[in-house]
């Protein structure tokens, strides 16, 4: 999907070392989006050790459909949401 110039991603990074990038609306694995998680919450096996917004420079983001029943997949080694309905 095209975004503007304004667009923001969450750097969200885990307990365990894990981090991911994705856009502050996309769904967390319980339906609530990414951008709400907060430093200690629990997520994914692990706590949130931080959530910080950072300008996202590309002109583009993209979404998976992924060929299940719950529309979960890994990114950077994080369960999530998909943004996308079968």
């Amino acid at each position: 999907a095209k975004v503007p110039a304004s667009h923001e991603v969450v750097h969200v990074v885990l307990s365990d070392g894990r981090y991911v990038r994705v856009s502050p609306g996309h769904p967390t694995l319980d339906g609530h989006e990414v951008g709400d998680l907060k430093p200690g919450d629990a997520y994914d096996g692990a706590r949130v050790e931080s959530v910080l917004r950072e300008p996202y420079p590309e002109p583009f983001t993209y979404d998976l459909l992924p060929n299940s029943s719950t529309g979960a997949y890994w990114a950077d080694g994080i369960l999530l949401g998909s943004t996308l309905k079968h």
